[in-house]
């Protein structure tokens, strides 16, 4: 049976990639990645740029092992090339490997904020994840790291007994990112993971993931539309079109120097809306 090598290098490694979604309700299947390429060396970022729709949440939740997740309709099938992470191969993951492969592989879903347990509190929230791996642990020990992430992402420790409803937005979102971090994953997918966090607040998720980097040399894959984060973490781009991979290269080529058309309209429009405010509702 398939276990993730966690000395591996590349740790994400796809060839001629394609993904599809299953024909339902006499609808057709859905073609949402086509001959994808891309390679994340170990302690490397990546970050995967595109308009909606255009295949970057299909792609990192499959490498991330969640291609499975959710209900039949939602379920990614690999029709083409050939995909590993950590060495796996993602085609027919059994449930075992499944698991063995989500311990060390930590994925942030778009807008995580907004399903927190409801009927935990935040404290129980953050160690949900570990909970439903290992019955009875300590959590004296991983008290430290909690405050210190509150701490990073400017929550109060009082927090930590106060449930999903009774925070904002931005407040859920930052305590989502929080619980990626707990089973401490060597490799790292979050997509949009400072969506609904207002301005002042993004560059707190951003010092968390650059602390957690420093602290434990994780890799990472990005998928995010704030700037201030691509140029503070990101070390090589994709940019999807379609499905497509229409641009490839580190931040500066990719923003400031490229030549395809739909890339460059992409970065003037990050750069647009860098500044937004996003209240915290």
């Amino acid at each position: 049976m398939a276990h993730p090598n966690l000395e591996a290098d590349p740790v994400l490694f796809t060839s001629d990639l394609s993904l599809r979604y299953p024909a339902h309700a006499g609808g057709r299947a859905f073609q949402a990645v086509e001959g994808v390429s891309v390679e994340l060396p170990r302690g490397g970022v990546l970050a995967v740029l595109g308009e909606s729709g255009s295949g970057k949440s299909t792609l990192t939740r499959y490498l991330a092992g969640r291609g499975a997740d959710g209900d039949k309709n939602a379920r990614i099938k690999a029709v083409g090339g050939v995909g590993r992470s950590l060495d796996m191969p993602l085609e027919r993951l059994s449930r075992r490997s499944r698991s063995r492969l989500t311990a060390y592989v930590g994925h942030l879903a778009q807008d995580a904020g907004a399903t927190l347990t409801p009927e935990l509190n935040v404290g129980d929230v953050l160690f949900e994840p570990i909970q439903e791996r290992v019955r009875n642990f300590d959590r004296a020990p991983l008290g430290e790291v909690v405050a210190e992430m509150m701490d990073i992402v400017a929550l109060p420790l009082a927090k930590l007994q106060e449930y999903p409803y009774e925070l904002s937005k931005g407040q859920r979102q930052r305590v989502a990112v929080m619980r990626s971090l707990m089973l401490d994953p060597r490799v790292l997918i979050v997509d949009e993971p400072t969506l609904g966090v207002d301005a002042n607040n993004r560059p707190k998720i951003v010092d968390l993931l650059k602390w957690y980097r420093e602290r434990t040399g994780a890799s990472m894959v990005l998928v995010s539309h704030d700037i201030g984060m691509l140029e503070a973490l990101a070390e090589e781009v994709i940019v999807l079109q379609q499905g497509r991979v229409v641009g490839r290269g580190d931040i500066n080529t990719i923003f400031r120097r490229t030549e395809h058309d739909y890339v460059r309209r992409l970065a003037d429009a990050l750069r647009s809306t860098a500044y937004d405010e996003i209240a915290e509702e």
